[in-house]
């Protein structure tokens, strides 16, 4: 029978435990060697980096320019900095404190032997050597040795089986894995860093930081910018200043209405309120975004990998059938009175406890616990023999075929089978010949709520799911067939597959059992190198690598604290079904920022492509900052941010940069060559600056339009609303700020001129884009012939 601690052995136990000297210099040298620990950044950290980044600092030192000239309203464009500055403070504030609050809920204890007294203390403040009281239910702390007692161990958290492993006295305890039942004292062998959970968590940290599209593509923006902005607005000045006679004021606000051109703060400001806007939306569902960034990789997923226990299952056992092999025997009365003696506590001692209420119809005179090694339990009643509850090939001898065959037949259709047997043998249950079958047990997984409505929901979005565990991958296939999985039928064994199987395997089976760690990680790997974009879930220790690598990981707020430290976003109530509102608003965030970049990056295009031609073919750079801020807010930030809330589920196809290059480039290059025909032409016939102000600007708003209407086509009543609403807040701006604009009255010449660009420009931006796409075809394929070539 197995040994289990009892209340009076208070004597026996009383040896145990560390003085308070051994414990202060266990702390002082645990002390010595302690990692730091990963924490979200302070509030100075998060105020410091958000005011001094390269972005914000360019655009200070373009407003102290702007103030040399005393004319202050040229430097409104300093409000978009601000703005951007407030929102990310906003984000990364409110972010904190959801996690520092989510944190405060997992603070866990110990019961601990201290100077032979047993005490309860917080977990980081246990030190080497200390002695553990574990019991049923208790979370083990850090890895041990169990030193008197026994326990049944659950260790899916670390290995994602969910089966029951019986620890004797000398057998190791894992940091992170449960204890379902049982009582033991165990000493401390690993703290700190030293731990398994810790090891498993340190690689994750270790591995490289995901890149998202829009993260990248902007970081690119900017880097080329920073490159040429420098030398090209140095050299505008000085071409203006000293070789073309513009006054020094024009000439440093020219340059400055040139670089503010070139430096895309639209961009920015409109993906942070986009991926906060989102992130707000998403709390309000309980959903924890802890990585802004993950919303552009979540909204390009084509393959969802999900964890089988937490995440397609909720962890728990339930009966789905009793199979009757002794009519005549009162099953609920013999089970009742078993479960009301045994301890067990295990998912499936919980189970059957839910199937068949606990009683004393029966007094138990001797009880044996279950045992993963023996893999049964028996209770002994008075004058009504031994009764045993386990595995059906443990307890029934061959002469039981009918019996045995049955089990084989349920256990293959993945249901976990447990047998009810009788002896009326007098001797010791290891002993015992015979056992009769009085029934059988048919046990599943709880599946979630909404699963199958969720899988539905991925498979019409051309989303491929795929299911790995550390299970029986024919219990995994089952389960997965009873949620409606496309594929369920084909699963395959990882722990038998070598690399090169692993890689084919990862496309041709959509069910994995026998999983490690590591191979979940190595698994995704693949995955992404097939140019795939990876989704994964999981809630575990034996996820976390997998996580860490996956393009976007969603964990379970019910999980390990190293799965929600290690994931992008955190389901706060556990809820599947949740995903699918993730994965929509990610995809209505980044097709929505896709149509905005573009329209934000022609002034980005035009505004280099004019400089560089006015240093080469021109007088003077024809706009001043007050100028283009009217023109961007009208055309493209007002209409981009109420833009941004439409609905736009549509999954993410193409890249980030080349599809909005693609799109903008064409008007940005009309708009540069245009105005420099006005400058010059405009000079030519002797026409005043002003007046050729109004014109650049009449033919940049013009071309805005059509950009404007080939990328949001007014098709609903509320695009519509918003294009005539700003386009009408922009022609009174022109009417009644003249003076404030800078603007002057235009000559017939001018006019002429005027009215052919515009009808031109219409022409040009069709044949620009035509060229264009024919270059980054050739490009293309030039590029894929060159890695064929070297493959």
């Amino acid at each position: 029978m197995t040994f289990i601690l009892k209340e009076n052995e208070m004597d026996k136990r009383s040896s145990y435990g560390l003085t308070s000297d051994e414990v202060k210099i266990r702390q002082q040298q645990q002390q010595t060697n302690k990692v730091k620990k990963t924490t979200s950044r302070s509030y100075y950290q998060i105020f410091f980096f958000n005011i001094f980044t390269f972005f914000n600092l360019i655009n200070c030192i373009l407003f102290y320019l702007v103030s040399l000239t005393k004319s202050y309203y040229n430097g409104l464009f300093v409000l978009v900095v601000f703005s951007n500055v407030i929102i990310n403070l906003f984000q990364e504030i409110r972010s904190k404190r959801t996690l520092d609050k989510l944190a405060l809920l997992k603070v866990s204890k110990a019961k601990v032997y201290r100077n032979q007294v047993l005490v309860t203390i917080p977990i980081d403040q246990i030190v080497l050597d200390d002695f553990l009281l574990l019991e049923n239910g208790d979370q083990v702390p850090s890895d041990a040795r169990v030193i008197e007692g026994s326990l049944e161990i659950n260790e899916s958290l670390l290995t994602g089986e969910v089966d029951s492993i019986y620890k004797l006295p000398e057998s190791e305890l894992y940091s992170g894995s449960f204890v379902t039942s049982g009582q033991a004292v165990c000493q401390v062998t690993h703290v700190g860093e030293d731990n398994y959970i810790q090891k498993i968590t340190k690689e994750a940290k270790a591995i490289k930081k995901q890149t998202y599209m829009i993260k990248d593509s902007l970081g690119k923006i900017i880097k080329w910018i920073s490159i040429i902005l420098v030398p090209l607005c140095s050299l505008l000045f000085v071409k203006q200043f000293f070789f073309s006679g513009v006054a020094f004021n024009k000439a440093i606000l020219y340059t400055v209405a040139a670089a503010v051109g070139m430096f895309p703060e639209g961009l920015y400001l409109l993906t942070s309120v986009a991926l906060t806007i989102s992130a707000v939306y998403l709390a309000h569902k309980r959903v924890l975004v802890q990585e802004l960034n993950c919303i552009d990789a979540l909204a390009r997923v084509d393959i969802l990998c999900l964890d089988k226990t937490g995440t397609i299952t909720e962890g728990k056992m339930v009966v789905e059938q009793t199979i009757s092999l002794a009519p005549s025997v009162d099953v609920a009365t013999i089970m009742g009175s078993m479960l009301a003696a045994l301890p067990d506590k295990n998912p499936t001692a919980m189970a059957l406890r839910l199937a068949f209420p606990e009683n004393q119809s029966l007094i138990p005179s001797e009880v044996t616990p279950f045992s993963s090694d023996r893999k049964y339990s028996c209770v002994t009643f008075a004058d009504k023999g031994m009764y045993f509850l386990g595995a059906t090939s443990f307890l029934l001898s061959e002469n039981e075929a009918e019996t045995l065959k049955l089990d084989k037949k349920y256990a293959h259709a993945g249901y976990r089978v447990l047998t009810l047997g009788h002896s009326n043998e007098n001797t010791d249950h290891k002993t015992v010949k015979t056992i009769t079958p009085i029934a059988m047990f048919l046990i599943s997984d709880t599946v979630r709520e909404n699963v199958i409505e969720t899988l539905q929901f991925f498979k019409g979005q051309g989303v491929t799911c795929k299911i790995i565990s550390g299970d029986d991958p024919a219990t995994v296939s089952q389960i997965a067939k009873k949620v409606q999985l496309p594929g369920a039928e084909k699963y395959i064994d990882v722990s038998k597959l070598n690399e090169t199987e692993l890689k084919d395997a990862v496309i041709n089976y959509q069910i994995f059992g026998r999983v490690t760690p590591q191979r979940k990680k190595e698994m995704v790997v693949a995955l992404k190198s097939l140019g795939h974009t990876v989704a994964m879930t999981g809630d575990g220790v034996n996820d976390v690598l997998a996580l860490k690598e996956a393009n976007c990981s969603i964990a379970m707020a019910s999980g390990v604290d190293a799965a929600r430290q290690t994931s992008d976003i955190v389901l706060l109530d556990n809820q599947f079904n949740a995903i699918p509102d993730i994965m929509n608003e990610g995809r209505r965030v980044i097709n929505n920022m896709t149509r905005a970049g573009a329209l934000v990056l022609v002034q980005v295009i035009y505004s280099i492509l004019l400089t560089t031609g006015t240093l080469i073919a021109g007088f003077s750079y024809p706009f001043e900052p007050i100028q283009l801020t009217i023109i961007n807010a009208c055309f493209v930030g007002i209409p981009s941010f109420l833009l941004n809330f439409e609905l736009d589920f549509k999954r993410v196809k193409g890249e980030f940069l080349p599809t909005i290059f693609k799109k903008a480039f064409p008007p940005g290059l009309t708009i540069a060559i245009g105005t420099l025909l006005i400058i010059n032409v405009g000079h030519f016939f002797g026409s005043s600056t002003k007046a050729l102000s109004i014109m650049a600007i009449l033919f940049t708003a013009w071309n805005y339009l059509l950009v404007q209407r080939n990328i949001y086509p007014p098709n609903t009543k509320y695009r519509l609303f918003i294009f005539l609403t700003t386009q009408t807040l922009y022609f009174i701006a022109l009417i009644i700020g003249q003076d404030f604009l800078n603007l002057g009255n235009v000559t017939y010449i001018n006019l002429i001129l005027l009215v052919a660009l515009l009808g031109y420009s219409i022409f040009f931006q069709k044949i620009f884009g035509s060229l264009l796409a024919k270059l980054y075809h050739r490009f293309k394929m030039k590029l894929a012939l060159r890695q064929d070539t070297t493959q």
